[in-house]
């Protein structure tokens, strides 16, 4: 219901060849319970060449479009946004997401507990993958066999499973494969790199995956290829309370189809993409309850340290206070440094699990690709440089480097051995070390400003470090 005192809050969306989620997003947006006349709403375009202008232009004209010669990633995507943005308060949102109805209200309300000696500056939802998923456990009979000490289960070379073709999002001509929806949540080791560069998956005796399912009213297509070291192993894949297959499974790989139906759907449940961000003493970031399942361990208002970028709002007095997002960042690790640098400023950021997002993750981007982690490893110095105390940024300059050498050393002897791995980080590692001689000097104003500016003590700030 609209209230007299709602206030104008401003949506940014940043979007770089999203057409695909688009709609699905705006559509979410005009469903909120908040006046449509108290909202601004705007999507800033990093140059896409998929027609998502013409799309957004066409399909939701109420949506202020803001065209970017040039991709200018999150960061300065953003920033053009926040330029253009009147609303007394900012959310922000990616275009892989959709909005549950009391998104922007639920967030609003936790302002209400702001007072001047604890000023709220972010408040972020509760987001989920995009997809319900179906708790799928793995159980094999093993023990610790030869010389490896773990407790091994199976080996999982692939696994897949198949996109109904009336899928709403992507908008599929018929049914395909896909491996990246599903989620591996515990009882599986690292992922690991075959002679050939192939990866797979090793399980201890109980694992446990997450299989999306994409329409309650179908069956899911289920494809695992699985072997094991000790032969044979009885395995059982267990839905609920109820065994789907039970089988042998040797040493040579072997392809399990599995045929889920709608009656098993009753154990769907959310998996946690980020209820808030934690850091540790090396400020590495972490979502909080990241690929586990949802059971309610999340359920209650917190100060949080800081908030994913899939979605918060903001104060817009903080931003005038603390600046706009460092557009150098490009993309990651730049909500983590706008938001500490709100934290000196004494601006508090909260979680709520009232309000809801739905994201499809990394929809703009590959994880762990070239891109993602040279800014990732980069992004994150340059962080703890512009807001940290100088023995903070030398530890992490001086274990980013020793990690670099122990990684160069080690794929130099796998080479040796003839063994195909791929590890793109050591040529970034490396790039990242000589581009920082001259990053520090460009970035000094900058930290100077910020450090002096500070109201609150760096003691402060370490009493949010985590174990992780």
């Amino acid at each position: 219901m609209p209230r007299e005192d709602d206030p104008l809050i401003s949506i940014i969306t940043v979007n770089w060849n999203g057409k695909k989620y688009l709609d699905d997003l705006f559509y979410s947006i005009e469903k909120l319970d908040y006046p449509q006349d108290r909202l601004q709403v705007i999507m800033v375009d990093n140059c896409s060449d998929d027609g998502s202008v013409s799309f957004v232009e066409k399909k939701f004209p109420g949506v202020e479009v803001v065209k970017l010669g040039q991709n200018r990633g999150y960061a300065g995507g953003n920033n053009e946004g926040l330029k253009r943005a009147g609303g007394d308060y900012i959310a922000l949102i990616n275009n892989d997401c959709i909005v549950d109805p009391g998104w922007l209200r639920e967030m609003l309300s936790i302002y209400k507990m702001s007072s001047e000696d604890s000023k709220i500056g972010a408040v972020g939802p509760k987001v989920v993958f995009y997809w319900p998923y179906l708790p799928l456990q793995i159980i094999s009979g093993s023990r610790d066999s030869g010389k490896d000490m773990r407790r091994l289960g199976v080996k999982i070379t692939d696994a897949r499973v198949k996109y109904p073709g009336s899928y709403t999002v992507r908008k599929i001509e018929g049914d395909r494969w896909a491996s990246s929806e599903i989620k591996y949540i515990e009882g599986f080791y690292p992922a690991e790199s075959d002679g050939r560069g192939r990866a797979f998956r090793w399980t201890s005796g109980n694992a446990l995956m997450g299989i999306p399912v994409f329409d309650d009213e179908r069956e899911t297509c289920l494809e695992i290829k699985l072997s094991s070291e000790i032969s044979p192993n009885m395995v059982s894949i267990v839905a609920g309370d109820k065994i789907l297959e039970e089988i042998k499974v040797g040493k040579r790989p072997r392809w399990i189809k599995l045929i889920i139906t709608p009656e098993f759907y009753t154990s769907k449940k959310d998996i946690i993409n980020s209820c808030g961000v934690k850091v540790n003493h090396s400020l590495y970031s972490m979502d909080r309850g990241f690929m586990n399942f949802d059971e309610g361990q999340y359920n209650r208002v917190e100060e949080v340290f800081a908030l994913s970028g899939a979605s918060f709002m903001m104060d817009r007095r903080m931003i005038e206070e603390t600046g706009f997002f460092d557009s150098y960042f490009f993309t990651y690790y730049e909500d983590i440094d706008l938001l500490w640098r709100a934290r000196l400023k004494g601006w508090k950021h909260f979680f709520t699990p009232n309000a809801l997002v739905r994201h499809h993750h990394c929809g703009s981007g590959s994880e762990w690709s070239y891109n993602f982690t040279y800014h990732v490893l980069l992004n994150r110095l340059l962080m703890i440089f512009k807001c940290g105390w100088l023995t903070l940024f030398a530890r992490s300059q001086a274990a980013f480097a020793a990690s670099g050498i122990i990684n160069a050393f080690s794929h130099f002897i796998r080479l040796l051995r003839r063994m195909k791995t791929e590890r793109i980080d050591i040529g970034i590692r490396f790039k990242i070390f000589l581009k920082l001689t001259y990053l520090l000097l460009l970035f000094l104003p900058e930290r100077i400003r910020i450090r002096i500016g500070k109201k609150i003590s760096d003691s402060r700030i370490k009493e949010w470090f985590r174990e992780f």
